[in-house]
């Protein structure tokens, strides 16, 4: 792997906008996990899901408790789970959205969270996305 002395220092999320599409959801975050440039964060931004997204994160041990049935603001829980790379620490963060506010509302959601939580770069994808592993360092290379 070949990475710039100045992305050493540069902190990687992804920001991924789910709604009704668990399984696929699931697989995303798998690939997330075995990239070959390991992620710092990935943000979880739901929709909001009535397919049983939130059960099935807290199953595959992504989140620790349920999101309540309704609110009248967006729910987030933080969690940690580990690259199946190196081992390397990924901070989730799973953020339960009340309204439809379509696949642009949750990426301003999503990218608005990781500006304010300090990341220097942020990679959007949809549920369905399932990069390859060596996605994120071709990108990392690129910069």
């Amino acid at each position: 792997m070949r990475v710039t002395t100045t992305m050493t220092n540069q902190r990687i999320c992804a920001v991924v906008a789910t709604f009704n599409r668990k399984k696929l959801l699931l697989e995303c975050l798998n690939a997330l996990k075995n990239q070959t440039y390991p992620l710092d964060a990935i943000f979880i931004i739901d929709g909001p899901s009535t397919d049983g997204t939130p059960e099935a994160l807290l199953e595959q041990g992504y989140i620790k408790e349920l999101p309540p049935r309704t609110s009248n603001v967006p729910w987030e829980t933080k969690s940690i789970i580990y690259s199946l790379v190196n081992n390397k620490p990924i901070k989730l963060y799973y953020i339960r959205l009340y309204e439809d506010i379509g696949g642009s509302g949750q990426f301003y959601e999503g990218i608005k969270r990781a500006y304010m939580e300090g990341y220097d770069w942020i990679w959007l994808m949809d549920d369905d996305a399932e990069p390859k592993e060596d996605a994120l360092e071709k990108l990392i290379d690129k910069i």
